[in-house]
């Protein structure tokens, strides 16, 4: 059963964490990048938005940036190894679950269970980062399952004052707690009572993690399966030719747009208008349904990963912003939302999906606890 291990986790001050913290790299725009950078002199991008001048130095100034935010004070090592307990609140959502460690040799045996194969190039360049660097500032995703001990241990210790709380522009609330040393006992006991862990985000930095033989394992947050907000994702194909979708897909054209996502068969958005497809015999992943019914015999679309004409939007992206984000040579289809179990039941039986097949939240910050093997 997986094994869930305490660390030493590298943090921002207590009076620095929302400063030093801060969203995916490359989550931002080349403007908002560059008026972070400007405006806030503490901000974890400043570490992680550097690079050397020669290939075989590209990730060596990273590193330079973290030990520098050490000897400035902006983050500095806990004493001892402990869990975390990490919350995340935004929206009516909130997301409760446990930092920690697991072991490159649970996910070989399998028991940290993927749902989407990496492409190899990918992993190899971020294993060469992570040889570099020697951190990992971003925790996986990772789903358990149901756990009422488990759940009622986490309750009763976020009564107790966080060691850090803050808010973020986005109208999030972070808070992180430590945890004693005889609830790291009860909480690893708990992780290895599950039969396993599912991946819900990061599959790359998990592949490329498992190369990097120096670290003791991988820093990932654990929660509740219940807890995680899964949507699809917006498919928007560039250039497409004009089409009369009543012809080979039977679709009804709607009089407005939609109030959300489909409840059964998908939409689309051209120049036209809103469409009503009704998909007969979509099953899960319908983004495989898309890509054998739509995008390869009408565009000859062969690798999604890498043909210039796809692009992808959240499937929480509200469909007024969709229409907003169209440009009018390009066709929109809206699936509907993915279900969790037939998420774990395709990764039980090693099936990978099709890239972008599913949206999974919450999507966590960098720089809020670091996991550091050098």
């Amino acid at each position: 059963m997986p094994a869930l291990l305490p660390f030493a986790a590298i943090r921002p001050p207590r009076a620095l964490a929302a400063l030093v913290s801060t969203r995916s790299y490359m989550t931002y725009s080349e403007e908002e990048l560059a008026q972070k950078l400007a405006t806030n002199p503490y901000s974890f991008l400043h570490v992680l938005n550097r690079r050397g001048e020669t290939k075989d130095a590209r990730f060596s100034p990273v590193r330079d940036g973290y030990e520098g935010f050490l000897a400035e004070g902006h983050l500095a090592q806990d004493d001892q190894a402990h869990l975390y307990i990490y919350q995340q609140t935004w929206d009516g959502h909130v997301f409760t679950g446990i930092i920690g460690l697991i072991t490159h040799e649970d996910y070989r045996n399998g028991l940290i269970v993927k749902h989407e194969n990496t492409i190899v190039k990918r992993e190899k360049l971020f294993a060469r980062y992570l040889n570099t660097v020697g951190f990992h500032a971003e925790p996986l995703l990772l789903a358990r399952p149901p756990h009422a001990e488990w759940d009622a241990l986490i309750q009763t210790k976020v009564l107790e004052r966080p060691e850090t709380e803050f808010a973020t522009a986005d109208g999030a609330l972070h808070a992180l707690w430590m945890v004693t040393d005889e609830q790291v006992s009860t909480l690893r006991a708990f992780a290895q009572s599950c039969p396993a862990f599912y991946v819900a985000d990061g599959h790359h930095r998990l592949a490329s993690s498992e190369r990097v033989a120096a670290s003791e394992g991988v820093m990932a947050f654990v929660l509740c399966e219940s807890q995680l907000r899964i949507a699809p994702f917006h498919r928007i194909v560039r250039n497409a030719n004009k089409i009369d979708w009543r012809t080979p897909l039977a679709a009804r054209q709607l009089e407005a747009r939609p109030s959300g996502l489909p409840k059964e068969g998908l939409f689309a958005l051209d120049h036209q208008g809103w469409w009503h497809i009704p998909a007969k015999g979509l099953q899960f992943p319908e983004s495989g349904w898309v890509y054998d019914q739509i995008l390869k015999p009408l565009w000859q679309i062969e690798d999604e990963r890498s043909d210039e004409r796809m692009r992808y939007e959240p499937g929480t992206l509200a469909l007024d912003e969709v229409e907003k984000v169209r440009k009018k040579n390009e066709v929109v289809f809206i699936l509907p939302p993915p279900a969790w179990d037939a998420v774990k039941i395709g990764a039980d039986q090693g099936l990978s999906l099709p890239p972008k097949s599913t949206y999974i939240e919450p999507k966590l910050r960098s720089g809020i606890t670091l996991y550091a093997w050098k």
